[in-house]
């Protein structure tokens, strides 16, 4: 901190704490915006009561810091009306034509309302990539304020990312005059987006587009029609009857270029969110999709079951705050990331897609550690971590010595290193699980218990000797069945080749315990000649 301090500051940033008068903003806090003038790249004053007598000092810090890259001054009335204008012209001064300023957040600054202000803040934005211009919620802009933002949409501009909410396109109610002019804000929305040709993001929440299906078609007949269009925000607009939702999920089969669609808080019945999953079956473009806040329950599982099954490009489905049931639908859906019913079905599981459902690991469904695993790049790594899961928490039946049978011995060592393996511990897991810890004295891994459980079993030297053997019976012979001496090394018959005399005197010995072995040609044996045969009689 010291170090950045004495480097200079790179973002400044003041939210939601009331300054004083604008003598003490223009004396002391554009002082320090000065001296750090070459080094600031983010300025953030949201929410501090920043007055529009303020802009005509920091418009002049704005337009000499050839760094900054990050404006936002959202949430403080600088434009709430017309004496505010030399404000709006003193910033769209400083924002125009800016070296490095890219991203410039204006939302709620009373914009709604002084369209005067709008217009000049819409000059200086030419060069802007990045423009947020939310109004306040429930107060579109006034008449001429949408008109100004569709004709600077279809001027020659560098604008990439625009968000629009509560801009009020299709609000008003049934019979109102803004009602009735809804059609026409639709309208301009459409040939605004069909002529741009930069546009990328477009967030359009909380404009009531769902409520009039004709406001709906026409303004996605423009989002249709824009072939740069990668991420479309359409949350909030009560888009929930068949004939809407027709038209998202015929969009969405013809495969257009959008990579992300957020229709969060639109209220999708179980029957329309159905329509949008058969839409992705078709779909193999879109990469993350947002349905929180609707109203999914478990009668949706099987149709998304298919999805996540078939569709291999979507890379994240929220599915937050919706209806499915705890230990039903959620427990469904997250099974499809990791089915724990063998080995098999853990690596014929989803990789690919990020699913959040309630958002947590509420109910030890180990939801978020399934969704951090699946963000990863490998898929060889994916699957390993899930298989680790599985044999620590979440069927620790898999561990069957029995399911390795097939596994070649060559490979055996990383088998054995996964089993012995556990998420958050030591290290395994950084990024997986929120907090890393060590293992505790009390609590081995399972093959350390294994190998402790063994090494303190009296009886485990008879795993290795040869034992008394059986006598067997001639009708010709009495001879009885020769026990082999207690000194004798044990070896396996067959593949093992006779000892060479002379070689005993050059052999090494290791001592295991209280026995003795010998080291022979083709390698180590161990016996335990000290421990005493069985006394059971054949």
């Amino acid at each position: 901190m010291k170090e950045d301090l004495e480097e200079g500051i790179k973002r400044f940033s003041i939210r939601d704490v009331t300054l004083p008068d604008s003598s003490f903003f223009s004396t002391k806090i554009v002082s320090v915006l000065n001296e750090n003038i070459t080094t600031i790249t983010r300025l953030e004053l949201v929410s501090c009561n920043l007055r529009c007598t303020d802009m005509e000092s920091l418009g002049k810090f704005i337009k000499k810091s050839k760094s900054l890259s990050l404006l936002n001054l959202s949430r403080n009335s600088l434009f709430s009306n017309d004496g505010c204008n030399v404000a709006a012209k003193q910033l769209s001064k400083a924002m125009k034509n800016h070296p490095e300023l890219f991203f410039v957040n204006l939302t709620r600054t009373d914009l709604w309302n002084n369209s005067e202000a709008l217009e000049l803040i819409l000059q200086g934005s030419k060069g802007i990539k990045s423009l947020v211009i939310d109004s306040l919620g429930g107060r579109p802009f006034d008449k001429e304020g949408l008109p100004l933002v569709t004709n600077f949409l279809q001027k020659k501009n560098s604008l990439t990312e625009l968000s629009l909410s509560n801009a009020g396109i299709g609000r008003g109610k049934k019979g109102s005059t803004r009602a009735k002019e809804a059609p026409s804000r639709a309208r301009l929305m459409r040939d605004a987006l069909q002529k741009n040709a930069t546009l990328e993001q477009l967030c359009l929440s909380s404009n009531d587009l769902g409520i009039n299906d004709r406001v709906f078609s026409t303004v996605m007949s423009g989002i249709k029609g824009s072939e740069s269009l990668i991420h479309v925000d359409l949350s909030g607009n009560s888009i929930r009857l068949m004939p809407s939702i027709k038209l998202v999920a015929k969009y969405l089969a013809r495969n257009p270029s959008l990579v992300a669609l957020n229709l969060n808080d639109n209220g999708i019945p179980v029957k329309s969110a159905n329509l949008l999953m058969k839409a992705l079956l078709k779909n193999s473009t879109l990469q993350q999709l947002y349905l929180s806040g609707n109203n999914l329950n478990d009668r949706n599982v099987p149709a998304i079951t298919e999805v996540l099954q078939s569709n291999t490009t979507l890379r994240l489905l929220d599915l937050q705050c919706n209806n499915f049931k705890m230990n039903k639908g959620r427990k469904d859906l997250l099974k499809l990331l990791c089915d724990t019913t063998s080995l098999d079905s853990i690596v014929n599981s989803n990789h690919s897609c990020s699913l959040v459902v309630k958002g947590s690991n509420f109910g030890r469904s180990h939801e978020n550690e399934l969704r951090n695993i699946n963000r990863l790049e490998n898929e060889g790594e994916k699957i390993r971590y899930k298989v680790v899961l599985a044999l620590c928490v979440l069927n620790r039946d898999l561990y069957d010595p029995r399911s390795f049978d097939d596994v070649p011995l060559e490979i055996m060592h990383k088998v054995l290193e996964l089993v012995q393996q556990e998420i958050g511990c030591k290290g395994y897991g950084r990024g997986i699980v929120p907090s890393v810890r060590k293992i505790s004295k009390t609590k081995t891994l399972r093959l350390s218990r294994l190998y402790e459980i063994i090494h303190q079993w009296p009886a485990l030297p008879s795993l290795f000797s040869r034992g008394v053997g059986k006598k067997k019976r001639k009708k010709s012979s009495k001879r009885k069945f020769k026990v082999a001496d207690e000194e004798e090394d044990w070896r396996p018959s067959g593949g093992a080749r006779k000892q060479k005399k002379g070689n005993d005197e050059s052999s090494s010995s290791i001592v295991v315990g209280s026995g003795r072995s010998r080291r022979s040609s083709i390698g180590t044996i161990i016996s335990y000649a000290d421990v005493e045969n069985s006394d059971d009689e054949s």
